[in-house]
């Protein structure tokens, strides 16, 4: 193996945990409070529409432009959505929780492999939590379905990768992250092995099978 590409939101950095902070942060700004069942809710909701998103059912905006009002109107909340989503964007680009392991895991990789993000999300965003966590120089490049034009799990997101990956070699390349419907599938699709992150042990019940499965970011030392 030589190619490592990663996943960022609940691969590196805990999303639950890094929204739930932002959201936070936010409620102070709007005077308004986040119950818990609030964002769980909130976790739901978000997760259906990258759902759709990488069925190519809605568009990346469409997200933004739901997740929040659509919320506050379920909760007779009279708060501009669009406005908080405005503000949580703001606020996540410097707010990360790190996965147990992240740092030194990266740090592994990077000396053996050729360390790529992929995500669905926004460059800007991704380059900045990144940075602020402190282990953007361990990777090559960042590839990100708003720069790319593409997402995952989509052939043309990671043909666009491949393309710009000195001496790629599919069977030299291995993706590692959370979602069997984005990472796995896109890896099999194109060609390359699949690492499935799967800390809370949950049941594959779909048709795409990851080469290797782990519970904990440790145990890939004992893949690569």
């Amino acid at each position: 193996m030589k190619i490592v590409l990663l996943d960022i939101d609940d691969t590196i950095f805990d999303f639950y945990e890094s929204a739930k902070a932002t959201i936070l942060k936010c409620c102070k700004d709007f005077n308004i409070e986040f119950t818990d069942k609030m964002i769980a809710h909130y976790m739901e909701q978000n997760e259906f529409l990258w759902g759709q998103f990488e069925k190519k059912v809605i568009t990346r905006e469409d997200i933004f432009r739901k997740r929040f009002p659509e919320l506050f109107k379920e909760y007779g909340i009279d708060i501009d959505g669009i406005e908080f989503e405005e503000a949580f964007q703001k606020y996540f680009k410097t707010e990360y929780k790190l996965i147990e392991g992240a740092v030194e895991i990266i740090k592994y990789l990077s000396e053996k492999y050729d360390l790529y993000i992929v995500s669905n999300s926004l460059i800007d965003t991704q380059r900045k939590r990144l940075t602020a966590a402190g282990i953007i120089e361990y990777f090559k490049d960042l590839f990100v379905s708003d720069i790319i034009g593409y997402q995952k799990p989509t052939k043309e997101f990671f043909n666009c990768c491949f393309e710009q990956i000195p001496g790629f070699d599919n069977k030299n390349t291995i993706i590692i992250g959370d979602s069997l419907s984005s990472d796995i599938k896109g890896g099999c699709n194109a060609g390359i092995k699949t690492c499935w992150f799967n800390p809370n042990r949950k049941i594959n019940k779909t048709e795409y099978k990851a080469d290797y499965e782990i519970a904990s970011l440790n145990e890939l030392r004992n893949i690569l």
